[in-house]
């Protein structure tokens, strides 16, 4: 069995839809639809029922799901581990940007036994890439829930990010509704939904709603419009412990809204990640004076 057709497989599994699986695989459809009809015609079985208007996957598909994931990812491994020099197993980290100057230098270290691959992409990518076995940790920003795959790292305080100049500038703490016709910038929803709901509701329970000057991809681009004069941003308690210039951070008392933190794996943690992620986060608190604690 060709590892294209599973990749191909996989796409259209996820996307429901063999036109945005060829986008994701930066292919036209026709290629796609062979490569389902080659595999199909393989196995014996037929795995998606397709319509003019959907795709849905049979019940042989859903047993395929989890076997292809497991295959392409040890395909993956096997290459890495054959091509690497250093002999130690790769580890594939995910995480969102906010978390690379707090943690990452806390995490790292704790990784000298393996081979660490990381790279930055917000929480939506995680879990796509989670769910496919491109990556093997994902640090991101998602409400908690009973799964055992993952670890609550913190529900973050929010701080109001301010230019230098701005009236604000000069004081130890600041109120959302001081700021509520003032121009917010935000991120984009579709690249972090989470974060993006819980400003919304910071904003919402200052008893205003934001209105964005721009949609932003990442915590540098937003502290960069503020700093250069062109709004006000909320951010994560994690993005203010880094100095950024030219921006003033301020906490907001008595706003309830959180921005959650979370380290996610495969399931069952096949390589053991969650308590050293944990542990190296813990680490950076203690470090840095952290405050916002994990909800219990």
């Amino acid at each position: 069995m060709e590892l294209r057709l599973l990749r191909h497989f996989v796409a259209v599994y996820e996307e429901r839809s063999f036109t945005a699986a060829a986008r994701r695989l930066h292919t036209a459809q026709p290629p796609v639809s062979q490569a389902i009809a080659n595999l199909e015609h393989e196995l014996g079985v037929r795995l998606f029922e397709r319509t003019s208007r959907s795709v849905w996957p049979t019940s042989a598909a859903d047993v395929l799901y989890p076997e292809a994931i497991f295959l392409l990812r040890r395909a993956a491994e096997t290459k890495t581990l054959v091509r690497g020099e250093s002999g130690r197993a790769p580890v594939r980290i995910a995480a969102v940007t906010s978390a690379f100057p707090a943690l990452l230098p806390a995490l790292l270290p704790e990784l000298a036994d393996w081979d660490p691959v990381v790279v930055d992409l917000g929480s939506s990518e995680q879990r796509h890439a989670l769910a496919a076995g491109r990556i093997d940790l994902a640090i991101l920003r998602e409400w908690a829930d009973d799964s055992p795959d993952h670890v609550v790292l913190a529900d973050e305080r929010l701080l109001l990010a301010v230019p230098l100049d701005h009236p604000l500038a000069a004081s130890d703490t600041a109120s959302l509704r001081s700021v509520a016709t003032e121009r917010i910038v935000l991120f984009g929803r579709d690249r972090a939904p989470v974060a993006f709901d819980a400003i919304a509701a910071a904003c919402a329970e200052a008893g205003f709603s934001a209105e964005p000057v721009a949609h932003v991809q990442s915590e540098q681009a937003m502290l960069g419009l503020v700093s250069a004069g062109h709004g006000v941003a909320i951010v994560s308690e994690i993005t203010g412990l880094t100095p950024w210039p030219g921006v003033r951070f301020l906490p907001l008392p008595g706003t309830t809204a959180r921005s959650p933190l979370r380290a996610r794996v495969a399931s069952g943690d096949p390589l053991g990640l969650l308590p050293v992620v944990e542990r190296a986060f813990r680490s950076a608190q203690r470090s840095l004076g952290f405050a916002s604690p994990p909800t219990p």
